[in-house]
């Protein structure tokens, strides 16, 4: 297994697909149903219901696979010259495109090539789609952001934060409210007085807030009786 998404291409994912947690059918003619954030498969039913829990879970799974895909030069023959945000808008492609497409996609192109030739799968059924329309231009402004290389970010990936207070500063009260409503769930207090235990990489930090300001975790805010980021 690779490494996951990064938080931008996590939030661009969250953005478009958005969130429902009974089973649907963007466009009547597909052959299966989706669910959560944009779960498609046969392993979802007509009428099917889940929990944000589940679907959150979901999505980690099918973010996973993508990038697995991306990794693989096999369907990605230049992968290791991607930098963190191409590799993102390439797996937010794959997400909802299919690895299939991302293989012929990036067959015989170049990295601009590849990028340019994004805009080209925006139709369903035939017909050109103003929401694919618009999910391939973010993902062509995301694959065109400078970034750093994923090799060169090897520090701040592995970085751990041992205790709440370690956190920084601007991510420390979503962390507090992620533990309060009992999505994360911490290893006490710790003895020598450094405060609660949490033991969270910078990466997975940021994956929580980056889900938390996408709404990914309203649902559990509501059952614990608290607010939730997006509505009422």
């Amino acid at each position: 297994m690779s490494n996951p998404i990064g938080p931008a291409g996590l939030a661009l994912i969250q953005r478009f697909e958005g969130c429902r947690l009974k089973a649907y059918k963007p466009i009547p003619t597909e052959k299966y149903w989706t669910i959560g954030w944009g779960h498609y498969g046969p392993d979802v039913r007509e009428g099917q219901v889940i929990t944000q829990p589940e679907a959150d879970s979901l999505l980690a799974a099918d973010c996973q696979r993508f990038a697995d895909a991306v990794d693989d030069p096999a369907y990605c023959p230049l992968t290791a010259q991607l930098n963190a945000n191409q590799r993102d808008a390439l797996i937010s492609f794959a997400f909802n495109c299919g690895a299939g497409c991302l293989k012929t996609l990036c067959k015989g192109r170049t990295l601009p090539q590849v990028r340019d030739a994004m805009v080209l799968y925006n139709k369903a059924g035939g017909k050109v789609l103003p929401g694919l329309e618009r999910r391939r231009k973010a993902e062509q402004t995301l694959f065109d952001t400078p970034a750093t290389p994923a090799s060169e970010k090897k520090e701040d990936k592995t970085m751990t934060y041992p205790y709440l207070k370690d956190v920084p500063e601007k991510f420390r009260p979503i962390i507090e409210k992620l533990m309060t409503a009992g999505i994360i769930q911490g290893d006490g207090s710790d003895p020598n007085g450094n405060g609660d235990i949490i033991d969270l990489t910078h990466e997975q930090v940021r994956t929580l807030v980056f889900v938390y300001r996408g709404g990914g975790f309203d649902a559990r805010f509501r059952e614990a009786g608290m607010a939730p980021v997006i509505g009422a």
